[in-house]
């Protein structure tokens, strides 16, 4: 039931969105003029629930991403905090409280640093843009078209993905196996680096410790030679 409320509630969303009334989309989707507002109302009350191929249809006259259509009911924060409840068991997801906000790290560290690093590269594409609506460079509408039409529309050209059996679509980011390669090999040159100067430091204080060593050996020389002096 709430997925069927969840897909309603979207429709209803877009629907309003493009300004249709319903005898409207369902006119756009082929239903027959005595049953096109109709179905309509059933899909949005959750009555009713589109089937696959009626996804797509829809999806097309929004100009959208089907998956954009699929999302759970979130009426509630009784069923948002079991949405985080579950990326928790899911994902290692932790709450966190700084300052007086509370921010929802939305998984674990992983040692798979491909895992990690398209975690990281979905998140910093939605940050970037809406960074760049923020500060007036997009629009909201252009903003929304990337939103709703993701992946499709990701200059990332990535999706989150479960790692387990069933694959929600593990698309590797454009390119981002060569920022792993390069970053391996910044990271070797750093090392390298690091230890030419590690080398560098110890050279420098062994000269002046030799430096140190003949002073004192030439000082206690001249000691000895005044002593002979003086027998």
């Amino acid at each position: 039931m709430e997925r069927r409320l969840g897909i309603g509630r979207r429709i209803n969303f877009f629907r309003r969105l493009h300004g249709l009334t319903q005898k409207e989309l369902g006119a756009l989707l082929d239903f027959s003029e005595k049953s096109c507002d109709v179905r309509i109302a059933q899909y949005e009350s959750g009555d009713r629930i589109p089937k696959e191929e009626m996804l797509r249809k829809l999806a097309a006259v929004f100009k959208i991403s089907p998956q954009a259509l699929q999302v759970p009911e979130l009426g509630s924060w009784v069923q948002r905090m079991h949405i985080f409840f579950a990326m928790e068991d899911m994902y290692g997801a932790k709450l966190r409280k700084i300052d007086e906000d509370y921010y929802l790290r939305i998984e674990e560290e992983d040692n798979d640093e491909l895992v990690t690093g398209v975690r990281n590269a979905v998140l910093q594409e939605w940050l970037d843009k809406r960074q760049a609506l923020e500060q007036g460079k997009i629009s909201k509408e252009a903003y929304d078209e990337w939103r709703y039409n993701y992946p499709q529309k990701g200059e990332y050209n990535c999706v989150t993905f479960r790692r387990d059996d069933i694959m929600e679509g593990a698309y590797v980011p454009a390119g981002y196996m060569e920022l792993l390669k390069l970053k391996k090999e910044v990271q070797q040159e750093q090392e390298k680096q690091t230890k030419k100067v590690e080398l560098t430091e110890l050279e420098q204080r062994y000269k002046a410790a030799e430096a140190l060593i003949a002073k004192e050996l030439a000082a206690l020389r001249e000691e000895i030679e005044k002593l002979k002096e003086k027998v």
